[in-house]
């Protein structure tokens, strides 16, 4: 997991406030950030939270974020839901590949 923040970490940035060529290496930052999760296998092990489903404030914060291209504040998202949330149980693991995988590595590539 260490590996993962390290990526993200150079453009952790809820105000996305920095000049383009900044953000648009948050964006690359966020597709070697998808190939390095891919590398990883969900827990198999179930981690109970308090909802079930608290994870998904987090997802529909960073989708709206690379809807609006601003690919740093998408990276302070996931780093938020990677601190609070059981980042690799299955649940969130394939939802946040899938997003990822839809909205940065396919456009894109």
């Amino acid at each position: 997991m260490e590996k993962l923040y390290s990526i993200l970490n150079p453009f952790d940035s809820w105000w996305n406030d920095e000049e383009e060529e900044k953000n648009l290496e948050a964006r690359k930052a966020l597709q070697d950030f998808y190939k390095e999760m891919k590398k990883l296998r969900p827990s198999k092990k179930y981690e109970k939270n308090i909802v079930h489903f608290s994870y998904v404030p987090y997802l529909v914060k960073i989708k709206k974020a690379l809807d609006e291209k601003r690919y740093m504040r998408a990276c302070n998202e996931i780093i938020s839901l990677m601190h609070y949330e059981p980042f690799l149980q299955g649940r969130i693991y394939y939802n946040v590949l899938k997003l990822l995988e839809k909205e940065v590595v396919e456009n894109f590539v």
